[in-house]
């Protein structure tokens, strides 16, 4: 199995999945300032939220960009990108001030895709680490 074909799969879709994940927890995030009124912490979680979309933009643009080149060092700091990131859906799942259902469930794929891709990740950084032999 091709690893670095998996990787790139799994970068693609999630650079699509990541897109509907903004936009539904900005929308969450719009609503729940106009309904809820005891959202004493409501600054901190925007900015998390923010600060995770940051990441994972450059995150991706990052593990695709080494992994299409087949370069160790992209790859092995997007997947480093990845636990801040997935520190930060923690964070909006655990910690929030007010979590929705919805929130839990797309909350729980994003992380899955994370986890996923920090395996194939690293299966990925293998082959790219062996030094090339010269017939």
């Amino acid at each position: 199995m091709n690893t670095s074909l998996t990787f790139e799969v799994l970068l693609y879709l999630n650079s699509y999945y990541f897109g509907l994940f903004a936009v539904c927890e900005i929308g969450m995030n719009i609503v729940k300032y106009i309904n809820f009124t005891n959202l004493e912490h409501f600054s901190v979680d925007f900015g998390i939220l923010m600060a995770v979309c940051v990441i994972e933009f450059f995150r991706v643009i990052l593990a695709r960009g080494g992994n299409l080149i087949e370069r160790k060092w992209p790859v092995f700091i997007a997947i480093l990108l990845t636990i801040p990131s997935l520190i930060g859906v923690l964070y909006l799942v655990l910690w929030q001030t007010e979590v929705l259902r919805f929130e839990y469930i797309i909350c729980a794929i994003q992380m899955t895709l994370q986890i996923v891709e920090i395996i194939t990740g690293i299966l990925c950084l293998l082959p790219f680490c062996k030094t090339p032999e010269y017939y």
